[in-house]
């Protein structure tokens, strides 16, 4: 009867054991999907500022994209008025920019990747 409760108790030692190196691995599976999920966000952050800064770039040199969905690719130079908008659209686009890198790196930084 002895042995039989010794390998009873056993047996329980090594299924809390199994448990919490079980629980441990969830609690990384848990924090690398976290880490997939704010570096993906801030991909599809980076291509919509890209989508965006090229569309500013066609205005400026006269082509508007709206035209070339409806297959129009003829050039009109934009007015003095125009591209300071466009400038500072620019600018703006690029602080934001700027902005969504430096908390992107402060995310990584605090889950410890480089």
């Amino acid at each position: 009867m002895n042995y039989l409760i010794g390998i009873i108790f056993i047996a329980l030692i090594g299924y809390i054991f199994e448990q919490r190196r079980h629980i441990k691995f969830l609690e990384q599976v848990n924090h690398n999907q976290e880490t997939h999920d704010v570096m993906t966000a801030h991909q599809l952050e980076l291509t919509r500022n890209k989508v965006d800064m090229l569309e500013l770039t066609l205005n400026t040199i006269g082509y508007n994209v709206e035209r070339f969905e409806a297959s129009d690719f003829t050039k009109r130079e934009p007015s003095q008025e125009q591209l300071q908008e466009i400038w500072a659209e620019y600018q703006q686009l690029e602080r934001k920019s700027r902005s969504a890198q430096v908390k992107f790196e402060a995310e990584l930084e605090l889950r410890g990747v480089e």
